[in-house]
């Protein structure tokens, strides 16, 4: 009888895990250790409870979610030969949002909270308004109809097959001896130059330039490109709006230095660096008033505060 792989929780860095633990920490905690083992049935009900929590999306997570999915399938339309339909586009991003919805109001994730949706607005009762789920709806469409608009899907038409260097692939790469995890929307290559673009559902926000910095020092690594080389692109699909951020030597060393701090800060919370155990109790809770930001809008409110 061959023997169960245990899955060890190896400390690694990601731009979301400092987005959690500058959020909070007991969200840190909770997302990356409290939860850990909960895919198992016979692991204990507060596990099994965190996981399911932590697996838990919102509205517009969903939303940008689906758009993601839906521009890397018209991608791989195009990829091999055919030809995208706009309208098909429009009408899947609707038909899987109406999915998800029903499986979060029908409570399937509770059999299966990896692979169905669990909605925080369900969840917690905050059903959304008629005017919320049309803004919703208008937002995944628009955004939709902003790709195939865009200069950046006429650009990737005019490459073959062979230019192509990712699309939505997970990988990583070690930064200050840690592994850094990595999700690339889409990257090509022209020339010698190589491009990588994230789509964005949301508003522009600043801090992005340091996640596409991140994008730059991978493609350093992984296709030993040149700095010079590289095109960063921040595409905002609902306004469509390219924000292209020039990969300076400033900006990558800025950027390493931002990941280095953020790893030694984390770490010093550890209980044992070597083996990545933590204590709940090194991982306080940013408010105690529940109805506060950000607490209010986190997913482990059910845990948090009973």
């Amino acid at each position: 009888m061959t023997e169960k792989k245990e899955f060890k929780n190896q400390f690694s860095w990601s731009f979301s895990r400092h987005n959690s633990f500058e959020t909070c920490k007991r969200k840190y905690y909770y997302s990356y250790y409290g939860c850990w083992g909960g895919w198992d049935k016979n692991a204990d009900e507060k596990i099994k409870m965190l996981y399911a929590l932590n697996k838990m999306t919102s509205l517009p997570m969903l939303a940008g979610s689906i758009v993601h999915d839906e521009v890397e399938r018209t991608l791989k339309i195009l990829r091999y030969g055919r030809k995208a339909d706009p309208e098909q586009s429009r009408k899947n991003v609707i038909k899987n949002f109406k999915q998800s919805w029903n499986q979060s109001r029908n409570k399937e994730w509770e059999d299966s909270p990896k692979w169905k949706t669990n909605l925080f607005e369900h969840f917690y009762n905050q059903k959304p308004s008629d005017d919320k789920l049309l803004e919703t709806r208008d937002l995944m469409l628009n955004s939709v109809d902003g790709f195939f608009a865009s200069d950046s899907y006429r650009f990737i038409q005019t490459m073959s097959d062979s230019q192509w260097l990712a699309i939505e692939d997970l990988d990583s790469f070690m930064i200050h001896d840690t592994k850094l995890w990595v999700k690339l929307d889409f990257a090509i290559r022209h020339g010698e130059r190589a491009y990588i673009y994230d789509w964005k559902t949301g508003k522009v926000v600043k801090e992005n330039e340091v996640q596409l910095a991140i994008y730059a020092i991978y493609a350093q690594q992984k296709w030993d490109v040149d700095l010079k080389l590289i095109r960063l692109f921040d595409v905002y699909l609902n306004q469509q709006l390219p924000v292209k951020v020039k990969p300076t030597e400033r900006l990558i060393k800025s950027a390493k230095e931002f990941i280095a701090k953020s790893i030694d800060e984390m770490k010093e919370l550890l209980t044992d660096i070597d083996k990545n155990t933590a204590e709940i109790n090194k991982f306080p809770r940013v408010s105690e008033e529940k109805d506060t930001y950000p607490c209010s809008y986190c997913n482990f409110q059910k845990i948090c505060y009973e």
